[in-house]
């Protein structure tokens, strides 16, 4: 008999229900991994051909951080939030269909934009449709697997991080190596397309098949006597009121993460630049360097953060998941800062590959972090205004503080690095700061939502 997952739960299931077990669990969680997988490909694939696009569209530096950061944060950041409160509402297995259906959909359109503003649109759109990925994983998530295991559950979920951009990386370089080499592509009811407008085409196809794979998900119970019933879910005013209550907590967590979220954005964005025109690297090369530092370095450091946090929760300590995050902030600030500045990208990479892997150990902390921190019935909620603030101020604001910091602080130079390794100090720097300030209210808060209180003591 399959190990039935331990689960904190008001109500058992429905009469002649199935029991939850850990095998539906993992199949959920893999399938969950595959769209996480796809969300970044499609999301990271822009960041290995701003040059094309530059050239192709006339483009600034500027205009190509707005394509990464604001215009996919616009609408993943807002619509984020009531698609969160639906979560807690709806069913959330056809929520994640719906979205990988319509960013699949956007990143096709990607490829037939000939403006800046069809591409700026059609980005808007595949960020409303990865919107409602996470926030319905992550109750998911938290519902499917105990408290001590969902750290680890986080850290598999977010190798979709790794591998997706180490997978645009690399893949997306020879793709696009090798539509560049047979010239212009020419598709049924679309007619000719640039090189880079096939990549977005090639990208955008396996949508159809994770859909169906999703749709073969079960879910759990929910572990909040609302079981979906939309009358027993708090309002927002509700669920602002716990935050206010809670802020420092609240506030750490956020902000850890949004700001660390600067540093990495910011590499991931414009490291394949920073290869390319500095270090004169082929599209092919940067992307085949920087995606195998993602896959390896950063797929360790994803799983390693769980591990790390779930024996720091197991040794007694409620505030695991926080601490992590500022041990990664404080491990990743030197080679992160110096990683932009070496003289070769053998030197580069060498610094590089540990300040990647310090800092995927802390995603699935934060997200975890949230989780625990949040009452049950609010979690889906909460969620999204935690991917709010990491879209505003983690995607939005790394993406464009590298060109700015070039532009105005370092005369646009256009190499790079002194703007990379800027970006790297202050985005770690705070990082920390906030960690440390809100371990003491964050793990309180988790001993009190174990204990059944949502009030300070």
């Amino acid at each position: 008999m399959h190990e039935k997952v331990s689960m904190t739960t008001a109500n058992p299931p429905a009469s002649g229900r199935k029991a939850w077990t850990l095998r539906q669990a993992n199949f959920a969680l893999a399938v969950f991994l595959a769209a996480y997988i796809l969300s970044f490909v499609d999301r990271q694939i822009l960041g290995l051909m701003v040059d094309p696009i530059r050239h192709s569209l006339g483009l600034t530096d500027l205009q190509i951080g707005l394509l990464q950061g604001v215009a996919f944060a616009l609408l993943y950041a807002t619509m984020g939030v009531p698609f969160g409160m639906a979560v807690d509402r709806w069913s959330r297995r056809n929520l994640i269909v719906i979205g990988v259906v319509v960013w699949s959909l956007a990143t096709a359109l990607c490829g037939m934009a000939e403006t800046f503003a069809a591409l700026f649109m059609a980005r808007i759109v595949v960020g409303v449709g990865e919107a409602m990925l996470s926030p319905a994983v992550h109750s998911f998530l938290a519902d499917a697997y105990p408290a001590h295991r969902l750290a680890r559950a986080m850290s598999i979920y977010m190798l979709g991080i790794t591998v997706g951009s180490g997978i645009a990386l690399i893949i997306g370089g020879s793709v696009v190596a090798l539509i560049a080499q047979s010239g212009t592509t020419s598709l049924p009811l679309v007619g000719a397309l640039e090189p880079w407008q096939a990549t977005f085409m090639v990208v955008a196809a396996p949508g159809a098949l994770i859909a169906l794979l999703v749709l073969m998900v079960r879910e759990p119970s929910r572990s909040h006597n609302a079981g979906g019933n939309a009358s027993a879910v708090p309002g927002m005013g509700a669920v602002l009121r716990n935050l206010w209550i809670n802020r420092r907590a609240f506030l750490a967590i956020h902000f850890s993460s949004a700001l660390f979220g600067i540093y990495g954005n910011g590499f991931a964005g414009w490291y394949p630049s920073l290869l390319i025109r500095t270090h004169g690297l082929t599209a092919a090369e940067a992307g085949t360097q920087l995606g195998l530092a993602y896959l390896v370095f950063g797929s360790l450091g994803t799983i390693a953060g769980g591990r790390w946090s779930e024996r720091l929760a197991l040794s007694g300590r409620p505030d695991a998941n926080l601490r992590v995050v500022a041990y990664a902030a404080a491990a990743a600030l030197i080679p992160a800062t110096l990683a932009p500045l070496m003289p070769s990208p053998l030197l580069v990479l060498a610094m590089f590959a540990p300040a990647c892997f310090v800092y995927y150990t802390y995603f699935s902390c934060g997200t975890a972090a949230i989780q625990l921190a949040s009452p049950p019935e609010m979690r889906g909620t909460n969620s999204a205004l935690f991917l709010l603030t990491n879209a505003l101020v983690g995607l939005s604001a790394g993406m464009l503080a590298v060109p700015m910091a070039d532009r105005y602080l370092f005369g646009e130079t256009g190499n790079l690095g002194p703007a990379l390794a800027l970006v790297a100090t202050l985005g770690c720097g705070g990082a920390l700061l906030f960690a440390r300030s809100g371990l003491a209210a964050y793990g309180a808060l988790v001993e009190r939502n174990r204990a059944g209180t949502d009030q300070p003591a």
